[in-house]
Order: C-alpha cells, then sequence, then structure tokens
C-alpha cells in the first residue's frame, strides 16, 4: 500500500493498493492480488493491459524521432493517423486535430466552433449550451460545460457561466415522462434556450452521446438526437458529440457512439481509448462543411499545444488502431456488450437494483433505497463508495459516482471492462460485484421486498444540494 507521503490521490486519508503490473483484463498489486479491470481504468484501456505491440511501435517511433512542434512540422505518422480517423465514421469527417486529454479535446472543439463562426463573419456566437448530469473535462472551460454538479461545487467561482438543459434521463425523467409518453421535452429544451438566448449568440450545443460516469451509461430514446440536429440547423449552431469515453470502439458495432443515432455531428471529440492507455492521446473531428469554412475564412487554426500530433503518440495512436482491427474489437465489443448486459440485468434481483441501462461494453447499474418510489439511500452514507470498496476486496474494479438525482443524491455503478473481455471473464466479474452488493445491502438493511430504513438528512439550500429545477436559462449554483 502507499503510505501516501509525497503522491496526491484522490484520497489523501487512506492509503492506496500500488499496482505492480498489468495483464489482458487484470491488474495486479505489489502484493500479487489480482484485480478484473471492470472499467479500463477510467474506460481508457480498451486493447486490455500488457499489448507487447504497442509500446514496441511506440519505441521504435522515438528512437527514430521523438518529438516536433507543430507549428514548425506535420509529421508522416500524424497525417496517417488524421486521414484514419476521418473514415471510422458512416459519415467521413475531414480534417483532424489532435491533442493529449479529453478535457483539452472538449476546450480545442468549442475553440474550432468558434473559429468558424468567425470565419463566416459570426463574431457575436460564442455561447456553449450543454446539459446537466454531464461530464465534459476537468479543465476550467470544459468544467463550466460539464453539468456535474460535485465536481463543479468546488470550482464554481471560476467558472464561466453558460446554459445547462435538463438532460435525457429516462429512469428519472426531469419531465415526469415515461417511455410511453415521451415527447422528447428534453430535446425540444434546446430550441426553448436557443431562442431565450439569441440564436445569434450560440456557437455550439455540446453532448455525450452516451453519458459517463455523471449518469452511468444513460442513453436517449429513440429520435433525441434528430430533434437536436434539426434545431442546430434551424439556428446556424453546430453540434458537438463528445465522444472522449464513448468512441474507440466502446458502445459496440461502430467506431464512434454518435453512429448508433440519427442526427450527425459537426464536431466529435475523442480520446481515452484512442491512445489505449498507452499513451494521453486524444482529438477532435470536423465535418466538411465546418472544415471548407476554417479553410475558406483564415484558413488555419491557432490554439495550438505543445505535444499536440506528437509522433510518439502518433505511433501509439495507429498501433492501437491496428490492434482493433486485428482483433475485431468494435464487433467484439458489441456481441460481449451484450452478454454483459444480460448478466447485469439479473442483478436486478437485488432489492437495491432500480435500474440496468447501457450499450456496447459500457454498462451503469443505478441504486436505490426503493424500488417502487425510486428513492435514493442517504447521500450522507455514500453506498456506491461503500460498494466500491467492497468489490475491491472481491477483486472487481468498478467506477462509482453519485449525485445522478439532480446532483442531490443518487449512487451510480459504472462499467466498461476493456473489449477483449470472455464471457467467462464477465461471469467471474458479475459474481464477484453481485457477493460484493449483497453484503453491502446488508449493511444498509436493504431486504427484498422491503426498502431501507430512512435516514431523515434535509439537505443544504447551496452547494450540492441545490435542485436543478427545469429551467434553461443561465444560472449560477450557490457555493
Amino acid at each position: 500500500m502507499s503510505e501516501g507521503r509525497y503522491l496526491i490521490n484522490q484520497d489523501l486519508n487512506r492509503p492506496f493498493p500500488q499496482a505492480a503490473r498489468g495483464e489482458g483484463l487484470y491488474l495486479y498489486d505489489r502484493q500479487g492480488k489480482r484485480y478484473i479491470d471492470g472499467c479500463s481504468g477510467a474506460l481508457v484501456a480498451n486493447c486490455g493491459h500488457g499489448v507487447a505491440e504497442i509500446p514496441r511501435a511506440m519505441t521504435a517511433q522515438a528512437e527514430s524521432l521523438a518529438y516536433v512542434y507543430r507549428f514548425h512540422f506535420s509529421s508522416p505518422l500524424a497525417e496517417e493517423l488524421a486521414g484514419r480517423y476521418c473514415h471510422l465514421t458512416d459519415r467521413p469527417m475531414a480534417r483532424a486535430y489532435f491533442t493529449n486529454s479529453g478535457s483539452e479535446a472538449v476546450e480545442a472543439a468549442v475553440k474550432l466552433a468558434r473559429a468558424r463562426h468567425l470565419a463566416a463573419g459570426e463574431s457575436d456566437r460564442y455561447k456553449i449550451i450543454s446539459r446537466w448530469q454531464s461530464y465534459h473535462g476537468i479543465t476550467m472551460g470544459a468544467l463550466s460545460w460539464s453539468g456535474f454538479t460535485a465536481r463543479r461545487a468546488d470550482y464554481q467561482p471560476y467558472l464561466n457561466d453558460f446554459v445547462h438543459l435538463p438532460p435525457a434521463y429516462c429512469y428519472r425523467c426531469w419531465f415526469g415522462r415515461r417511455p410511453d409518453t415521451c415527447g422528447l421535452e428534453c430535446a425540444l429544451a434546446l430550441e426553448t434556450a436557443i431562442l431565450t438566448e439569441g440564436p445569434s449568440t450560440v456557437s455550439a450545443f455540446l453532448a455525450e452521446p452516451v453519458v459517463g460516469s455523471a449518469l452511468g451509461a444513460a442513453h436517449p430514446p429513440a429520435g433525441y438526437f434528430q430533434v437536436i440536429r434539426d434545431i442546430c440547423d434551424r439556428h446556424g449552431v453546430l453540434f458537438i458529440a463528445e465522444e472522449v469515453m464513448t468512441g474507440a470502439g466502446r458502445t459496440g458495432g461502430t467506431f464512434f457512439a454518435s453512429d448508433h443515432f440519427p442526427g450527425r455531428p459537426n464536431l466529435i471529440t475523442f480520446g481515452k481509448g484512442a491512445g489505449a492507455g498507452y499513451y494521453p492521446l486524444s482529438g477532435v473531428l470536423i465535418d466538411p462543411e465546418t472544415a471548407d469554412a476554417l479553410v475558406s475564412g483564415r484558413g488555419g487554426f491557432s490554439a495550438g499545444q505543445s505535444y499536440s500530433g506528437h509522433p510518439v503518440g502518433m505511433a501509439a495512436g495507429l498501433a492501437v488502431l491496428d490492434y482493433m482491427d486485428k482483433h475485431d474489437l468494435t464487433a467484439r465489443a458489441a456481441s460481449m456488450g451484450q452478454y454483459l448486459g444480460q448478466r447485469l440485468k439479473t442483478l436486478l434481483d437485488h432489492p437495491s437494483v432500480g435500474d440496468v441501462r447501457g450499450l456496447g461494453l459500457m454498462w451503469g447499474l443505478e441504486f436505490v433505497r426503493d424500488k417502487t418510489t425510486r428513492e435514493t439511500f442517504d447521500p450522507a452514507r455514500q453506498f456506491h463508495l461503500r460498494l466500491y470498496r467492497a468489490a475491491l476486496e472481491n477483486g472487481v474494479i468498478f467506477l462509482p459516482s453519485g449525485g445522478c438525482d439532480r446532483g442531490r443524491a443518487g449512487d451510480l455503478a459504472l462499467f466498461g471492462p476493456p473489449l477483449i473481455i470472455t464471457r467467462e471473464q464477465i461471469d467471474d466479474m458479475v459474481e464477484g460485484f453481485g457477493q460484493a452488493l449483497s453484503r453491502v445491502e446488508s449493511e444498509f438493511g436493504v431486504q427484498a421486498g422491503r426498502p431501507a430504513p430512512h435516514v431523515h438528512r434535509s439537505f443544504p439550500s447551496s452547494g450540492l444540494g441545490t435542485p436543478h429545477g427545469l429551467e434553461t436559462s443561465k444560472r449560477r449554483l450557490n457555493c
């Protein structure tokens, strides 16, 4: 275990196990204990751990050319990777821009949208509309557009004030709808926001096709993104599909999750699985119309970074694509994802499991105190973190999260194992997780047919306890 004397970890008050090596689906600590990596770290290690071909390609490139700055040179590998990425969508994109982290990719996409409007002489367009219960990154711009209340709260004084819409969240629909009565009000809210802000001031709408930790793999009903596309087209607004987590084959069958839904994006961000954990690689794809506007306008994009298009990163990205092609990992994510969903849905027999949802190899579980009313557990008891620790004891890792009920309460588990996972490994993972869940349910007093004992807790009138409501106008949380 780490003594935690020098390194800043997520929790400074407890020691962390130290990872010593990784192999396939598994991680091993210094004591030799094996863990099933049920979430690919942070849905990053899509190809699994210990894939020799990828570091070999990186080493060969580093020995030939380790670094060039994009102002001076491009490189053959950067040009090749950009071309391959532009043809990974159902409708080919025109240009690619590479950066390092998902947060940087999101900020680059917003800057590219702004550059496109400036090229068209639309200098008033700068506003970004996004959604509550979303997460787009930890840098200040990306966090401003995020709707993950818990991650925003401490830094609220530094965040810019932008518009957030209600999420596409069928299990807890903010409009009180059921799937059979859905009128896609969550999508139509975009037009209200655009008209309220003034169409000539709005630059882009930013959304994840499948939401990650903030909503535990929730995705919209059929037709949602087509409505979004139509609204954006009417008002000259760009649609940015935020695929840092959902790209790289994660949702199965296609490389990008946005291809599962009608309503094409103008820009697509990617990251995480693009480098598969071997290099911090991310970027943005731009559609032909947006690219043409940039070329005919200023003819460039000046928001460069020192490590953009890093040759070693380009080698890693190409090696990841080669490995995915060789093992047909996007198709595998679809077939194994279907099986993972089936196995996780067996956990609906547990009294605390209110919903199981997902796509491909990205699945979330939402836990409730009472299935009938969907009442959450007392957030002070942190059900999701207790479950995480219990599963870790069983050698199963998942991503825990809270605050899905308007930022106030709610407990989630997100699974996103490496795309190489087998049926047998899925069985082991779900069995180990289920055993941990039974233990935690017992600790919380949850029994089949009866909700957990209620512990009254009044929410404060600021910070995490502030309900967002259904307004689409600009607002600030009180922190």
